[in-house]
């Protein structure tokens, strides 16, 4: 019998363009992706697909002004949302891929995940099942410019760095660059990943092996106090995205979060302020604590990683946070039950009821159950589905099932769930909210914007006009 061939370790560079900035409302307008071999030789076709716009959703018009996608080129070339989350579904589940973006695990991934969501996808799986794992370049290359600059030309304005794709990419003479096309960003982070590589090799072999929590996980060594640094745009680009912070312990309502102490504020004053009753302002103690998601794939490093030469350049104060972490160390056990006792006593319970307008949100309320699971994947097999009636345990399945069908599949609705449907869009769509929509669009053909831009607000103006029935002056 002939071994199954491994498949090789690959990327997957990926991109969307979205019909607005909030993963949970908003939908996807265009996606594109890349699969190289671990060397960046293209060894797949590129792709790009258009996904059509559900007819429960507007695209929010500023998002028009920056990609000039607009409703009805998506409508004609793309996919229904259940056919295009299965495809991306498929690509992203190729064993031994590393799913990688620019901005991918704070804007991209959270898109897929909500896309999954809706559709009856695993909406975690992809990013760990078949071997597979994430990486964001976006964090490599703040790393890149904290700790090891040389060899790339780094856009400013005011002296302070700015990490923006396109103007990385000028500036260091890289491929041309298309402003918000899906693939053009694609092709531009793996050439800003090679750059990366060719120019610090060290540096990217030591965050791409790291790109792993287990690995990760393994810096924290609560057993002694440390400090350690932490590179993130929490700290923004005029602080060059740098901070300090010391270990407390895992938060105990989800344990892939760290909960650190913020070296940089005043420890002197946290202890004056707390009182013998144990009560602090929420605002105030949030200020001095650091909530550190290893699911994000965090930059920490030991404090030796930076050179002396870094140190100057950065304008780091190391003596300051030396000194901050000498306090903390000299009542580590005060400060550290302090914030244990408030985050314990400030669990914040969601209490949310799901219904037909709230649940597209609903992805993190909880996990579904295994028996929920096996169901979704009936679901797949639209033949399947529509021969029998699914119940879930979960109450948020069993109201995205009906928006899932009426999203996809609107004439295979009943004469009752047709009416349901159509008061749920009324209530969404009222008068109200669609003369302020309408007002939106034209407010912004008022401004100067290029013929194209303009054109493509009109279109939009058209699309609602055709399918709500409403009258534009």
């Amino acid at each position: 019998m002939l071994k199954k061939k491994k498949l090789k370790f690959n990327f997957l560079f990926y991109d969307y363009e979205t019909f607005g900035l909030n993963p949970k409302k908003d939908r996807i307008a265009q996606f594109a992706c890349i699969r190289t071999d671990i060397n960046f030789n293209i060894i797949h076709k590129p792709t790009v697909l258009y996904c059509k716009i559900p007819n429960d959703y507007l695209p929010d018009p500023q998002s028009i002004i920056i990609h000039n996608i607009d409703p009805y080129l998506v409508n004609s070339k793309g996919l229904q949302e259940n056919k295009f989350a299965n495809l991306i579904n498929s690509i992203f589940l190729y064993p031994n891929t590393c799913i990688i973006g620019y901005n991918n695990l704070y804007f991209d991934d959270e898109f897929s995940k909500f896309l999954f969501y809706r559709n009856f996808y695993d909406p975690y799986s992809w990013f760990w099942k078949n071997n597979n794992s994430r990486w964001d370049i976006l964090t490599l290359v703040r790393a890149c410019y904290v700790l090891r600059p040389n060899g790339i030309v780094w856009p400013k304005i005011n002296n302070i760095p700015i990490f923006n794709l396109e103007k990385i990419a000028k500036l260091n003479n890289l491929i041309p660059y298309k402003v918000h096309d899906a693939l053009s960003d694609v092709y531009t982070t793996i050439a800003i990943t090679k750059l990366i590589k060719n120019k610090q090799p060290l540096l990217y072999k030591y965050f791409f092996k790291n790109r792993n929590k287990q690995k990760l996980i393994k810096i924290i060594d609560l057993s002694r106090i440390q400090i350690l640094i932490h590179i993130s745009n929490i700290y923004k680009n005029k602080n060059n995205n740098i901070n300090c912070v010391t270990p407390l312990f895992w938060y105990e309502q989800n344990k892939n979060i760290l909960v650190t102490f913020n070296l940089k504020k005043d420890i002197n004053y946290f202890l004056q302020i707390f009182k013998k009753k144990n009560q602090l302002y929420s605002k105030y103690i949030y200020s001095y604590i650091q909530l550190i998601n290893f699911n994000k794939i965090p930059l920490l490093l030991p404090f030796y990683f930076l050179k002396q030469i870094d140190i100057n350049r950065l304008k780091f104060d190391k003596i300051f946070y030396i000194k901050n972490f000498i306090l903390l160390q000299n009542n580590f056990l005060k400060i550290k039950n302090i914030i244990k006792f408030f985050l314990i006593n400030n669990i914040v319970k969601n209490d949310d009821k799901t219904n037909i307008y709230n649940v597209d949100e609903q992805l993190y309320n909880n996990f579904f159950s295994d028996e929920d699971l096996l169901k979704f994947k009936q679901i797949q097999d639209e033949k399947f589905f529509f021969l029998k009636k699914l119940f879930f345990k979960d109450q948020r399945a069993n109201v995205l099932f009906f928006k899932y069908k009426a999203r996809n599949f609107p004439i295979k609705l009943n004469i009752i769930e047709q009416k349901k449907w159509d008061v749920y869009k009324k209530n969404i769509f009222n008068q109200n909210f669609l003369k302020k929509y309408i007002f939106q669009i034209k407010k912004l053909l008022k401004k100067k914007f290029c013929n194209k831009k303009k054109l493509t607000l009109k279109k939009l103006l058209k699309y609602v006009k055709n399918n709500f029935s409403i009258k534009i002056y």
